[in-house]
């Protein structure tokens, strides 16, 4: 042992010769300093430093420091000793020795950058640690003023203006923070690192696009799978899937084994209902990480959506295998699997029980995430009663998710509006929504649900006007606008709404808010009986995603309704069932396709499916009595119009169309006179 430490030491004399150490002039009366000796000492140093890393020795340590100090006892004038000495303080978690002997030297050289340096990285080395249950206030205070004072003396120094500027984000000072970062830019326009810092800031400040801009000079400058992965991350925050989907596909090529990258791509897949290949990210996922209980969870998602209901359960119950039990996702999905198969009764008992199995004794007990996701299953169970028909059950649901957590209120309350709506008693949803509006003067859906409210009664001006004082001018309000097109549509402005979802369309950037804008023109002018240009509009969002289920149904019923292209009809419609083949809107639409067609055999089959999805919706109720008095069951045609009749006069006001209701009263009539005249036959008889 002796011979070796003896030979490395004669190394680190060699290696040491070529250093040089930062000097200072000993001061007046100091003797001149013994570089040998402290050559000889610093080796020694690091040969015990490296003894140390080698065997975890705190004695090689302690020996090493005891080094350090020989060395600058001989060579008191060397700033790199003096700074490696305290590194290895800070190395060994002597914090104070660290700190007392870069004080010692700040003192007699407050302008030591270099000790400046070595301080601020021990802070800072501190403050990540993780095994610190909370932020230690005073370490960061005392780091920010280590890099303040070095960018003081040093004002070229990029690398500690990044430092600066990540303390600040610490301390959330974002406007410090973005000067530091942005002067470290200046100073080195290349900068990846004050880039990513910047993007960092910004989309803590919810800045997604100025997050966006940092990132994508970084990736035009020098792309790689971490950047690439970081932009995506923030096109994800703006819902921009599309173009998170380009970059995160990037990524993903460029290194196959970052799973993150991976992560990334498959959700916004999933977000953007490319099922097919979201499908393929995460069942990748699944053979790269088979025990991350997320990845059989989200092809349980896709399955679902799928309508592999098998699948969807047999992977459910291999997340359920793997997850800890405190993971409420997967029962919450067996639930969704439940409505999605259409047995509702099952799902809302198993909410139920998700419910009662995290209940706890009282309000207090819960903590501030529990009392969300709380309010999040209520509101779930809320809108399962509903879809029963059961509006209070529903009501009682909805109320609960207020109390246990009030930040919930403002959804709650629209949730219990919308259930007196669905219920069809609109003077209770009136003053429902209008005390709502008086708590929650700001909230943009309490504002919409009031105005929808006024709309549905009639007052669609009124209602028009609380949502234009919400407004800002800018982009914020595009979906203000799409809310304030179906208040003017309610109310027949025609030309007012026309002039609105211009201003959709010119605010819209993304191909989900321009899809959004064409479905809403399609059918503003599709009830003015503008069937061309409103075909034009429909297609138009069709362009930008053809599985647009609401388009296709939309553009289909419009074609049957008017008896034309009927081959087109179907087809258009048939798609948007097969996307949903649960929804009352779309069965109703085949089935008028059917009549159309004169398949009314058919045509009976869907409508009376359609009843057992909407069974108080007047116009599926018409369409059956078309069918039937077009098959000779007068008796039947006249009790589907009655009832036809019986649900417009309980319909929301703005809702009724008074030229259909006045149709059907002519078709009630005539079959009455035909049942009549049959009777009167068979007495003759």
């Amino acid at each position: 042992m002796h011979t070796t430490i003896g030979r490395n030491a004669a190394a680190y004399l060699l290696l040491s010769a070529s250093l040089v150490f930062a000097q200072t002039s000993p001061a007046a009366g100091q003797k001149q300093p013994d570089r040998g000796a402290a050559y000889y000492h610093f080796s020694m140093a690091h040969l015990y430093e490296q003894l140390a890393r080698e065997y975890r020795s705190t004695d090689y340590l302690n020996k090493a420091i005891e080094e350090y100090k020989a060395a600058i006892q001989a060579d008191p004038t060397s700033e790199y000793l003096s700074s490696e000495l305290v590194d290895l303080y800070a190395q060994a978690g002597r914090l104070n020795d660290a700190v007392t002997e870069a004080d010692a030297i700040l003192q007699r050289e407050p302008n030591n950058v270099q000790m400046r340096r070595v301080l601020g990285r021990i802070y800072r080395g501190y403050l990540a640690d993780p095994g610190q249950s909370r932020l230690n206030e005073d370490l960061l205070r005392r780091a920010i003023e280590q890099y303040e004072k070095i960018v003081e003396l040093d004002p070229k120094d990029a690398e500690s203006y990044l430092h600066l500027g990540n303390l600040y984000r610490v301390g959330h000072d974002s406007v410090k923070a973005e000067k530091a970062l942005k002067r470290a830019l200046e100073i080195d326009p290349n900068s990846e690192e004050a880039l990513t810092g910047l993007a960092s800031l910004y989309s803590e400040l919810g800045d997604t696009a100025g997050a966006i801009d940092m990132l994508s000079r970084v990736s035009q400058k020098r792309p790689n799978s971490r950047i690439l992965a970081a932009l995506g991350a923030a096109y994800e925050q703006s819902s921009q899937h599309d173009k998170a989907i380009e970059v995160l596909e990037k990524a993903v090529q460029m290194d196959r084994t970052n799973l993150d990258a991976r992560r990334s791509l498959a959700r916004n897949l999933l977000l953007a209902e490319q099922y097919d290949k979201a499908l393929a990210q995460y069942q990748a996922l699944a053979q790269a990480d088979p025990q991350d209980p997320q990845n059989y969870l989200r092809l349980a998602q896709i399955y679902r959506q799928k309508r592999a209901f098998d699948k969807a359960r047999a992977n459910l119950q291999k997340a359920a295998a793997l997850a800890p039990s405190e993971m409420m996702e997967i029962p919450y999905n067996e639930v969704l699997l439940l409505e999605s198969e259409g047995k509702l009764d099952q799902a809302a008992a198993a909410m139920q029980k998700v419910l009662d199995g995290t209940a706890k004794a009282g309000q207090a007990d819960y903590t501030a995430r529990e009392r969300s996701n709380r309010a999040f299953f209520l509101e779930k169970l809320g809108l399962l009663e509903r879809s029963r028909e059961n509006a209070a059950a529903a009501e009682k649901a909805f109320r609960a998710m207020m109390e246990v957590d009030p930040d919930s209120g403002p959804r709650a309350s629209v949730q219990i509006v919308e259930t007196y709506r669905f219920a069809r008693d609109y003077s209770r949803a009136l003053k429902e929504s209008e005390a709502a509006l008086k708590k929650y003067p700001q909230d943009r859906s309490v504002a919409v649900v009031r105005a929808s409210v006024l709309a549905d009664s009639g007052e669609a001006k009124q209602g028009a006007q609380i949502i234009r004082g919400l407004m800002k001018n800018t982009a914020a309000d595009r979906d203000l606008l799409l809310a304030l097109v179906q208040v003017l549509e309610k109310g027949k402005l025609y030309d007012e709404a026309q002039e609105t979802v211009e201003k959709v369309k010119s605010y819209a950037e993304t191909k989900e808010q321009k899809r959004a804008a064409y479905f809403s023109y399609g059918s503003l002018l599709e009830r003015q009986k503008k069937y061309d240009e409103a075909e034009k509009q429909f297609r138009l969002a069709l362009e930008i995603d053809p599985n647009d289920a609401s388009a296709l149904n939309y553009l289909g019923y419009m074609l049957a309704d008017r008896n034309v292209r009927l081959d087109e009809a179907y087809n258009l419609v048939h798609k948007a069932l097969e996307l949903d083949p649960d929804n009352g809107a779309y069965l109703d639409s085949l089935g008028w396709v059917y009549y159309r067609q004169n398949k009314l055999d058919l045509a009976e089959e869907l409508l009376l499916r359609a009843l057992q999805k909407t069974a108080r919706d007047p116009t599926v109720h018409d369409h059956l009595g078309d069918v039937y008095f077009k098959q000779g069951k007068l008796r039947q045609a006249h009790d589907q119009w009655q009832q036809s009749l019986r649900e417009w006069d309980q319909s929301a006001k703005a809702e009724i169309i008074p030229e259909d209701v006045a149709a059907i009263r002519k078709k009630v009539d005539n079959v009455k006179f035909r049942l009549a005249q049959e009777q009167s036959a068979n007495k003759q008889r």
